[in-house]
């Protein structure tokens, strides 16, 4: 079972503490969580990442390097209990990639620089991290993020990547609609 919470735009350091607490619940009832929230601009960087950037950010506990979250742009907290990271992970990237695909033949996933793309453009990115059984984090899209404030860094400290968007590809989707639809993918690769 998969229980869905739509938290809207809110505060990183806010949606972190309620994933946490999404985490305990989960312990107690077993149950899976999809948190689903946009933040308020902010550069926030994984765990084994120590290097200088030219913005200042909120160091997390997720894997993956530097990236930038914002309003236009939906994440998908995932609670979930896991047996295996590995067939945990593949069925994450089935249920993004079943929607962009949809979407644009030219969208790619990467499993050696985890996320999505187009060319060397940088869509979506993907960090986890497992904890007492459970997985914490999950998946940002760009659908319109500024990508002004975006492209201050290199997204997940790649050389020779920018970020990019959706909209500025000219894939032309409603927010609510693309968040409804791999909304759905997600709990078809999940309650199979």
């Amino acid at each position: 079972m998969i229980e869905i919470v739509n938290l809207g735009l809110i505060d990183y350091q806010d949606g972190l503490s309620i994933m946490k607490d999404f985490h305990k619940k989960a312990l107690e009832n077993n149950k899976n969580y999809l948190l689903i929230c946009q933040h308020y601009d902010v550069y926030t960087v994984g765990q084994n990442e120590n290097k200088n950037f030219p913005v200042n950010v909120i160091k997390t506990d997720r894997g993956g390097s530097i990236t930038f979250h914002g309003p236009g742009q939906p994440i998908f907290y995932f609670i979930f209990k896991v047996k295996s990271p590995i067939v945990f992970y593949k069925k994450v990237v089935k249920s993004f990639d079943i929607v962009f695909k949809s979407l644009c033949e030219k969208i790619y996933h990467d499993f050696k620089n985890p996320g999505f793309y187009i060319e060397n453009r940088k869509l979506a990115s993907i960090g986890f991290k497992y904890s007492k059984g459970y997985s914490l984090h999950g998946v940002a899209v760009n659908h319109s993020v500024d990508l002004d404030k975006f492209n201050l860094i290199k997204p997940c400290n790649l050389d020779g990547y920018v970020a990019t968007s959706l909209i500025n590809e000219g894939i032309e989707i409603e927010l609510d609609e693309l968040v409804s639809r791999i909304t759905n993918s997600i709990l078809e690769n999940f309650q199979r």
